[in-house]
């Protein structure tokens, strides 16, 4: 038979109290900061650039240094 008319249109209205309340209780448990603190493109491109200030620079390597065979084109025979 289906539900009374006067029961059906109450159901969205009931459906909207519970997602606000899900909401206000979502809200109040973990607090309004979307983002954790942590969390920043700023601060962890700071510390990148932190960690590589303190590395030290590599030797450069010279490619045509004594003892060193020369690379060869590809396709090219030896």
């Amino acid at each position: 038979m289906g539900p009374a008319p006067d029961a059906l249109p109450a159901a969205p209205l009931a459906l909207l109290f519970v997602a606000v309340g899900a909401a206000v209780v979502w809200y109040l448990a973990h607090g309004a900061v979307p983002v954790p603190v942590g969390d920043t493109t700023a601060g962890r491109t700071d510390a990148m650039r932190r960690r590589s200030a303190r590395l030290a620079v590599p030797a450069l390597r010279d490619p045509d240094a004594a003892g060193r065979p020369r690379p060869r084109a590809p396709g090219t025979a030896p």
